[in-house]
């Protein structure tokens, strides 16, 4: 029987950030389905996902106070 990745326990980081280069998907349900999806932080898109969500955090902060 086949396990999907994102059950494998060894694919999270400090048990929270799901970390598998194996995996293709860029958005995977959580372990716990009902509690919505995650990001695959080994995916190279996911860098600069973060990075346009982090300078949209900095420039509100500044810019429209």
């Amino acid at each position: 029987m086949d396990i999907d990745p994102v059950d494998n326990i060894v694919n999270y980081k400090v048990g929270i950030i799901y970390w598998n280069p194996g995996d293709s998907r860029l958005i995977v349900p959580k372990r716990e389905r009902s509690m919505g999806y995650t990001l695959n932080f080994a995916h190279r898109l996911n860098i600069l996902i973060l990075v346009v969500i982090t300078a949209l955090v900095i420039y509100t902060a500044m810019y429209l106070q």
